[in-house]
């Protein structure tokens, strides 16, 4: 009878079972693969994607239902060591966030410099643009959640708190993952760190340009609402909703049209502009199921 995982794996983890106890536990659960076969699959796909492919032929339930995820991501780390996961990503972007928030804190203890080295080591080995980064960054975010306003608001912190190196390295870290906000996140530490007039202007630029990805015009238009140029912001969002939409991108759209709406409870609009924003709050909805 071939090893397999107790019940216990839960509380200790995956990480002092052995790898054939790991293949036992899938195969004795519907997943027939060795670790040949292992290798081949996870070279293309990520832990994620396993585990939902696996999903259909598992019959594990209770303490093994949410087995498939933590054996593939277990299995990738030992047997393809090279490969970066996003729960491994994770792990070096929560050190970063941490030790960012210590600097910011005047803590001693921070080591920013050390985190940075984690994070330089891996860029390399990230997926290259296009749907592997995206399917990366889909897992990746379920790990960062918690942290997502810490992670979007550290490049601002750090310039405000004079670590302008610090935040424009930790702005690029945000350009290199999420690669629509090329020049948007630089761009805040900038305006926070003396540059304001260029790069307002830039970020105005680049929401206008009718040539670049949707997603790099939303960008930069909420790199504006962040910096409160709340007038540029309005008059420049409908038209950003409006090519979203065009591109049928409703989930995009959505974020946008919110976005006006946060901006016209701040500052307000004739009642000709809260029309118009109120007409694409509803298409948004009517394509994603939201609700005003």
């Amino acid at each position: 009878m071939s090893a397999r995982v107790d019940k216990q794996w839960k509380d200790k983890g995956l990480t002092g079972y052995s790898t054939e106890a790991i293949l036992g536990t899938l195969g004795h659960y519907g997943i027939q693969l060795d670790e040949a076969a292992f290798k081949a699959t996870a070279a293309n796909a990520f832990p994620l994607e396993l585990a939902v492919e696996w999903k259909p032929n598992w019959k594990g339930t209770g303490q093994f239902a949410p087995f498939p995820y933590a054996a593939a991501n277990e299995l990738t780390n030992r047997l393809l060591p090279e490969l970066p996961t996003p729960m491994k990503t994770a792990h070096i972007l929560l050190d970063l966030i941490a030790n960012a928030l210590k600097l910011v804190a005047a803590r001693e203890d921070a080591n920013l410099d050390g985190a940075f080295k984690n994070w330089d080591e891996l860029v390399p080995r990230l997926p290259a643009k296009g749907d592997r980064r995206d399917a990366f960054l889909r897992e990746l975010v379920t790990f960062l959640e918690s942290w997502a306003q810490s992670f979007n608001e550290l490049p601002e912190r750090l310039a405000k708190a004079g670590k302008k190196d610090e935040a424009m390295r930790f702005a690029l870290v945000h350009e290199v993952l999420f690669t629509d906000r090329e020049g948007c996140m630089t761009a805040l530490v900038r305006a926070q760190s003396g540059e304001r007039e260029g790069a307002v202007a830039d970020l105005e630029k680049w929401t206008q340009d009718t040539g670049r990805d949707v997603f790099a015009r939303y960008s930069a238009l909420d790199a504006l609402f962040q910096l409160e140029e709340f007038e540029k912001t309005k008059s420049l969002g409908l038209a950003v909703f409006d090519a979203a939409a065009k591109e049928e991108k409703w989930g995009l759209a959505d974020s946008i049209a919110h976005l006006l709406g946060h901006l016209v409870q701040k500052i307000g609009g004739d009642p000709a502009y809260l029309r118009e924003v109120r007409s694409r709050l509803e298409r948004a909805h009517a394509h994603t199921g939201g609700h005003h």
